[in-house]
């Protein structure tokens, strides 16, 4: 069992919302946060479709569905990672926020958030299984534009 030490600050009761990519889940949250964390598991890793899941740990009595709840789908993994669960909404597939192996804890992904965020991310887990091809996102160049602007741009010039 993992424990967290979680220092409560009353003066610091941020109501914070979020939702998945077609609306149709919504849900708000208190802070303080337990955790927030970039996570590099092969199974956050395929959840996201990305090198890390970005996760916020909230204690489950500062959550609340707000709106949705009951189109959310729910898949336990038993193979891979026995135990892990993925949460998403069944109209867009996007993920939502699930409850972690304990039930003590929702597990938020960051990239749901609507409202701003006042907490940055705390370290970085599983760092050993990240993705080979991770590259630190300094070292890479910047776009303003979509990909697609960009590929274009680079066809032109090439």
């Amino acid at each position: 069992m993992i424990v967290f030490n979680l220092i409560y600050n009353p003066m610091h009761q941020e109501n914070t919302r979020g939702s998945c990519l077609c609306s149709g889940v919504h849900f708000s949250f208190l802070l303080p946060h337990v955790r927030f964390h970039y996570c590099h598991c092969e199974s956050c890793r395929k959840t996201t479709g990305s090198s890390n899941a970005s996760n916020i740990l909230i204690p489950r009595a500062q959550f609340r569905w707000e709106k949705g709840e009951a189109i959310i789908a729910r898949f336990t993994d038993s193979v891979v990672n026995p135990g892990f669960r993925r949460w998403f909404c069944s109209r867009c597939g996007g993920p939502v926020p699930r409850l972690n192996r304990t039930d003590e804890f929702f597990v938020v992904p960051a990239g749901l958030l609507d409202s701003p965020l006042s907490i940055r991310p705390e370290r970085s887990i599983y760092w050993s299984e990240r993705a080979k091809w991770l590259v630190a996102v300094d070292e890479i160049p910047k776009h303003l534009e979509s990909l697609d602007s960009a590929i274009s741009g680079e066809m032109l010039h090439a």
